[in-house]
């Protein structure tokens, strides 16, 4: 799983050869760094319909807030899990998963863009909308799985307090 010590290197070349670029960088890191090849993937990225300038520039503008915004909704999943595990690194690792794989396989063992869902031919705006609007259900889905949590937990703490109360009392009485 990536931490906050992970260093992420992000190429593309601009003459169209990727698999020479990737090559490239497999070997240089490989030969300047502790980094294993297995830590090196290409990751495609379909071409999208870009709009206008101005829309570019646009969501350009916007992109960081809503980065900020789904680092966050994340960060607070991993959170809420890592204190729901009491810390346990080998529990959390088998929690935080996508489509049921850790999180460097799944982007980095054949990760390929959801045209199904996420169709191409839309606009840029309409898949950022798209993906807004998923980041902010999932957000609302933790929030309410967390307060439900809660309540259940305080109500167990509640029952039992009754109980060891009640066998206080039996105690005294008997």
């Amino acid at each position: 799983m990536p931490s906050d010590q992970s260093t992420w290197l992000i190429a593309v070349p601009h003459d169209g050869d990727t698999e020479g670029l990737l090559h490239e960088i497999t070997a240089k890191l490989s030969q300047q760094s502790r980094s294993s090849p297995g830590s090196v993937a290409e990751v495609g990225i379909p071409s999208f319909k870009t709009g206008t300038l101005d829309s570019l520039i646009g969501l350009s503008e916007e992109l960081p807030k809503q980065d900020v915004f789904f680092t966050s909704v994340v960060a607070k999943t991993v959170e809420t899990l890592r204190n729901l595990l009491n810390n346990d690194p080998v529990k959390l690792s088998q929690h935080v998963l996508v489509d049921e794989r850790s999180v460097d396989d799944y982007l980095l063992k054949g990760w390929r863009w959801n045209e199904g869902r996420y169709n191409v031919q839309r606009s840029l705006r309409e898949t950022v909308d798209f993906l807004n609007k998923e980041m902010a259900s999932i957000d609302n889905t933790m929030k309410s799985k967390l307060n439900n949590y809660n309540l259940v937990k305080g109500s167990l703490v509640q029952m039992q307090r009754k109980k060891t109360r009640g066998e206080s009392v039996r105690a005294v009485s008997g």
